[in-house]
């Protein structure tokens, strides 16, 4: 502790613990809910309800959220159960050196495993929510006034959607997680942003026919990295004329994938002597 390493030997360093990152973030997810009588069932159940909930106000009380739209219970479900890792992934990096401050201090490791692990816990616990979402979305299918849902081939995609966004989030969070290491009344704020984000990233609604032309925004906000993973998702089940699979849309993601993860990475790197002094 105290001692920042150079870049190469640190990555090299996280590297050689990435079995250490999956069996912590494995346990970690294992023991998620085990206090509860329903257990590992609430990993599903709370983004089921949250999908509920937007898809009653915006699915059914208020059409004109998504204008053009064949199933909008499907495109609802989608963003609010994708926007669901990238907010828990944020939320558990931004935590995890207070909530690990022991296994900082008691051990010599490369400070990133911690948020790395974190993200990573939140990754294989979207698996089955991935499985629920795509069950969900078939069901939209038999709701009065929303379009039917076909599998097609595009559905294989979606793990590889989930990388793209599970990597960006690791960057995010990284990035959190030095700034909660040294701040750590963020952590109250940051619900907040992260519900504005939700609304800014069009989980609920279509960005391109709610956001006026006039507005200077409407660019950013079509661009923005949350919104692209949110169209990928959306274009991966390819149940919606106006959200195409494009390969621009995978170099989007991709590049901000990577390119976030790198961001975060070196912004963590940079403080590594600092995490868990009083």
């Amino acid at each position: 502790m105290g001692v920042r390493p150079p870049l190469g030997r640190y990555i090299k360093q996280v590297w050689q613990r990435r079995s250490f990152i999956w069996n912590l973030s494995a346990s970690r997810a294992y023991s998620r809910n085990q206090g509860s009588y329903l257990g590992q069932a609430w990993a599903i159940l709370r983004p089921v309800l949250d999908a509920a909930v937007y898809v009653i106000i915006f699915g059914f009380l208020f059409h004109s959220s998504a204008p053009g739209i064949e199933n909008r219970a499907a495109f609802i479900t989608i963003g609010t159960f994708t926007y669901s890792l990238f907010q828990t992934s944020v939320m558990s990096g931004l935590n995890s050196v207070p909530t690990n401050l022991q296994l900082i201090r008691s051990h010599k490791f490369p400070r990133a495993v911690v948020p790395l692990a974190t993200v990573m816990t939140e990754t294989v616990l979207f698996a089955p929510i991935l499985v629920a979402m795509t069950a969900v979305v078939l069901v939209t299918g038999v709701l009065p006034g929303m379009g039917v849902v076909v599998p097609t081939w595009s559905w294989l995609t979606l793990p590889f959607a989930a990388v793209l966004l599970a990597v960006f989030s690791a960057g995010v969070a990284m990035f959190f997680a030095r700034l909660g290491a040294r701040a750590p009344d963020i952590a109250n704020a940051m619900p907040f942003i992260l519900t504005l984000g939700r609304y800014a990233s069009g989980a609920m609604f279509l960005i391109s026919a709610m956001v006026p032309d006039e507005l200077w925004l409407k660019p950013l906000l079509l661009h923005q990295p949350v919104a692209i993973y949110l169209e990928l998702f959306r274009a991966a089940f390819g149940n919606e004329p106006l959200i195409p699979m494009t390969a621009g849309l995978w170099l989007e993601a991709t590049a901000w994938a990577v390119g976030v993860f790198a961001i975060g990475f070196l912004y963590f790197w940079r403080a590594e002597e600092t995490y868990g002094r009083d």
